[in-house]
């Protein structure tokens, strides 16, 4: 845990282990929160709160500038994205990629006006004026996910310090490391203590001590459909203000004047980074029938080119899924498809642990949570594939005749994060960005997020928006002042 500006393991405290997925090997152990614990640090965050709220906004963006500076700085950079890499399991390139994601979301929230848009009115029939306040609401709370745990850190607490709030961070078990870690370097660029407090433990039982809190003013949850929808319950028992953010099942459609090889290597690479584990990964691929054949031919040949490997190695390009449970729903997933008569191409199994073999290197795999890349074809419309979020390196490739079915199928989800349409024609472009329901949608690229445009999806995706200029709101409350003299 981090409370207060400092390292904080409670006397007598349960530990958990953090384990390495590549080799199945104990990190490090933190202490799991006892709701004492949990009330300390948002104790310790509402003390903060009052002096923290009373910078000013250039004074606020001066210190998080400064973090984002000590992030940059090659020894902070590498260290950050190693540990990220042992507790996670992705590639090391991944990691670094995330952690310049978390300085690219603090320099563009920084980088805004120093003042924040309000209201002023004048009413000349009654010689009054009004105008607007915005305040910030108090201590936020943000739950995090494992895939990406410091990227969408930054997503929920940069928006919340900038505006004068404090912030109380609930890393996920599985990789809580890399979040204390920055939680440290955030102290050492001067962030007061107790403006960024994390507890570690089981996520249901603190989630719902916050969710009950009446300190805790806001709350930002990523995680499973299922998790959320008992966080949004828990949470307007004291009508607090939330962001869920609850995964997806992204379809990206191939239209037939699509640069077939170009897409194809897009959507591997977009399908299999991180292992599969990224919420808008696309996990539904529509191909017009004209180009389906050529289509999977080329993502075959793209597919074989990743290596699996412990990420740490420099040389793979997929590491393993993050803990066993993960992989124990993936062979769930992919045993139920070929029971219902789905074809697998290529994977669907835990790779030998034999040296030498084509496409992985060669440790020991039994040892720690891989899956091969897998590809499935003639998948049945009411397969468990097509109907819930799988989390893996499972790519799944259907023939759609023309984008009117391509649209009405990938809209036949309870999902609607992200998707995207690969096309040279704009008017498909159109037609598909208007009519695809998600939250994103994307045009001859995939997963493409940026920090200065809103994301979030609709349906069971979630509630809300993070990132875009019209975050800072999210964590703002609107005061009406009325003048007259």
């Amino acid at each position: 845990m981090y409370i207060n500006g400092e390292r904080y393991v409670p006397h007598g405290a349960k530990m958990i282990s953090v384990i390495n997925p590549a080799t199945g090997e104990v990190v490090e152990t933190v202490p799991s929160a006892s709701p004492a614990d949990v009330g300390k640090a948002v104790s310790s965050c509402a003390d903060a709160f009052l002096v923290w709220s009373q910078k000013s906004y250039a004074e606020r963006s001066m210190i998080l500038s400064r973090v984002s500076a000590m992030l940059a700085e090659n020894r902070q950079f590498e260290k950050l994205a190693a540990l990220l890499t042992t507790e996670q399991g992705k590639p090391l390139h991944e990691s670094r990629r995330e952690i310049e994601g978390v300085i690219a979301v603090i320099n563009h929230f920084t980088g805004l006006s120093s003042s924040l848009n309000t209201d002023f009115f004048e009413n000349k029939s009654n010689n009054s004026y009004s105008f607007t306040l915005k305040k910030p609401l108090g201590v936020c709370a943000s739950i995090l996910p494992w895939n990406m745990p410091a990227l969408i850190l930054s997503w929920k607490i940069i928006p919340a310090l900038l505006t004068g709030n404090t912030c109380l961070v609930k890393p996920s078990s599985i990789c809580p490391l890399t979040v204390l870690e920055l939680a440290a370097v955030f102290s050492a660029g001067g962030l007061p203590p107790g403006v960024f407090n994390a507890v570690t433990g089981p996520g249901e039982e603190i989630g719902e001590q916050l969710a009950q809190s009446k300190d805790i003013k806001r709350i930002s949850f990523t995680g499973s459909a299922e998790a959320g929808r008992k966080m949004y319950e828990a949470a307007a028992k004291t009508a607090k203000k939330i962001t869920l953010e609850l995964g997806g099942s992204d379809a990206m459609i191939v239209c037939d004047d699509a640069d077939i090889e170009d897409c194809s290597a897009k959507a591997v690479a977009a399908k299999f980074f991180n292992c599969g584990q990224a919420c808008v990964s696309p996990k539904r691929i529509f191909v017009f029938e004209s180009v389906y054949d050529s289509f999977v031919t080329a993502a075959l040949k793209h597919v074989s080119q990743i290596r699996l490997g412990n990420g740490l190695s420099g040389t793979a390009t997929m590491g393993p899924l993050s803990c066993e449970e993960s992989r124990k729903k993936i062979i769930g997933f992919v045993e139920a498809a070929q029971k219902e008569g789905a074809e697998i191409l290529c994977g669907g199994k835990i790779p030998a642990g034999v040296a030498g073999v084509a496409g992985v290197e060669g440790a020991e795999f039994e040892k720690g949570c891989f899956f091969e890349p897998t590809v499935i074809v003639n998948v049945p419309k009411e397969s468990r594939l097509l109907k819930e979020e799988v989390f893996g390196p499972v790519m799944v490739i259907l023939p759609v005749k023309d984008l009117d079915e391509a649209i009405a199928k990938a809209n036949n989800s309870d999902f609607g994060l992200g998707a995207s349409v690969w096309t040279n024609d704009i008017r498909r472009a159109k037609k598909a960005a208007e009519e695809l329901e998600a939250g994103v949608v994307w045009v001859n690229q995939h997963a493409k997020v940026l920090p200065e445009l809103p994301f979030g999806g609709v349906k069971d995706s979630g509630l809300g928006r993070e990132n875009g200029y019209e975050v800072l709101n999210d964590y703002l409350e609107t005061k009406a002042v009325v003048f007259k003299f």
